[in-house]
């Protein structure tokens, strides 16, 4: 496991370079499925924060602390706050360096371990479900925020990102969505390891309003939306949706998370705070 981890650490880091490339069959315009077809969808999740359920989330990543890439930061629950029907994920510098910068990160794997909650929220693709949360994003450079799910029991691949904050060229930062799998269609198979990142235009300030991000998973195809518009679609490779889709996959959890100096350098010699806030999460589940 050090060495696969290790390796996924190289994969990871290079994200932010190939964030502009790379998209497969996309298409947009369509409302989210709640709204362009609400007679097929259930609202089986409705979470407007009115305490930290840990039936529902627990504090940290899917994968053990020891197993995340490149982290200057600290997974901390103090740094996790539910206040006024919200939940903010603080990321904190004291100043201190790397020893004195802590992060909030939540998840909801129903993978049963320790760091994991009680119940979760299982996502799966049968018969369809569709995610979506309305949140303020930090933006500091160094600082990658993102709602991103992968499988509970931490067989990665694949993954699928649902909205993340990367570096944009030389000095802007933007909006992306990202998949990743295995060319051999086998969960877990880090030598096979492809992704496909894509910018997405948000038509809004992301850490000065609230914006909703969400993501329709079905059998065949992913959709991504942004306030309730579709921005991206994929349905192939078929090794993609294999590595989807694989029982040894299933179900996946969601994260909210604050990587700190993976792509780009925050000045942890200086004090400063950033926040995620987090105003709801909702899961859909297709009824037809």
């Amino acid at each position: 496991m050090p060495v696969d981890q290790s390796r996924r650490r190289h994969l990871l880091v290079t994200l932010g370079a190939l964030a502009g490339s790379g998209c497969l069959i996309d298409d947009g315009g369509d409302a989210a499925p709640p709204v362009g077809d609400p007679e097929r969808w259930r609202l089986v999740v409705d979470e407007q924060w009115e305490r930290f359920d840990t039936d529902r989330w627990a504090v940290g990543f899917i994968d053990r602390e020891e197993w995340i890439p490149d982290d200057d930061a600290t997974v901390s629950s103090d740094h996790v706050t539910v206040r006024d029907g919200q939940c903010l994920l603080e990321v904190e510098s004291t100043g201190a360096g790397p020893e004195g910068c802590f992060q909030g990160v939540i998840n909801s794997s129903a993978g049963g371990e320790p760091h994991h909650p009680g119940a979760g929220i299982p996502i799966d693709p049968v018969p369809g479900q569709y995610v979506e949360a309305s949140f303020k994003l930090p933006d500091r450079r160094g600082v990658l925020p993102g709602f991103w799910m992968h499988p509970a029991n931490m067989h990665w691949p694949p993954e699928i990102d649902i909205i993340e904050l990367l570096p944009d060229g030389e000095s802007g930062r933007g909006a992306h969505v990202d998949v990743h799998w295995s060319r051999s269609g086998e969960p877990a198979d880090m030598e096979t390891h492809e992704h496909s990142p894509q910018s997405v235009d948000v038509d809004s300030t992301v850490s000065e309003e609230f914006n909703t991000y969400g993501c329709a998973w079905f059998e065949d195809r992913i959709e991504w939306y942004v306030n309730d518009r579709r921005v991206r679609t994929l349905s192939g490779p078929p090794a993609m949706l294999e590595s989807l889709t694989a029982s040894a996959a299933r179900p996946f959890g969601l994260i909210f998370s604050n990587h700190v100096n993976r792509l780009g350098q925050a000045p942890l010699d200086k004090e400063w705070t950033e926040q995620l806030v987090i105003d709801w999460v909702r899961v859909w589940e297709r009824t037809g």
